[in-house]
C-alpha cells in the first residue's frame, strides 16, 4: 500500500504532501495549538486534526468525519471540524 499524506481542508479541497512534515509545520497548515490523532481504519494513518476546533466552532470537515467514522462503533455521530493532515503513522511513531 502507498503511503497516503494529504492535507483535507474543511471545504473538500485536498492537497497531496510530500514527505514527513515536523508537527509545528502540522500545526500551522492546520490553523492549530495542539494536536490531536485518530488512528485510522487501515491501522497505518493517522489523521491529524486541530484538538481545539470545536471550541473554535471550525466548519464540519465532511471527508475527515467519513473517515473518522470508518474507525467508529456504528451510529457515532461526532463530527471532525476544520482541516486536517492524514500521514502514515511511522512519519510520527517510534520504532521499537
Amino acid at each position: 500500500m502507498t503511503p497516503i499524506r494529504k492535507l483535507i481542508r474543511a471545504d473538500g479541497a485536498e492537497t497531496a504532501l510530500h514527505g514527513p512534515h515536523a508537527l509545528q509545520d502540522i500545526r500551522q497548515m492546520i490553523g492549530a495549538d495542539t494536536l490531536g490523532t485518530i488512528l485510522l481504519a487501515d491501522r497505518k494513518h493517522v489523521m491529524l486534526v486541530d484538538d481545539d476546533g470545536h471550541q473554535k466552532r471550525l466548519p464540519v470537515n465532511a471527508e475527515a468525519t467519513r473517515l473518522y467514522h470508518e474507525t467508529c462503533v456504528p451510529g457515532t455521530t461526532w463530527q471532525i471540524v476544520g482541516d486536517v493532515v492524514v500521514v502514515p503513522d511511522s512519519d510520527y511513531a517510534r520504532a521499537e
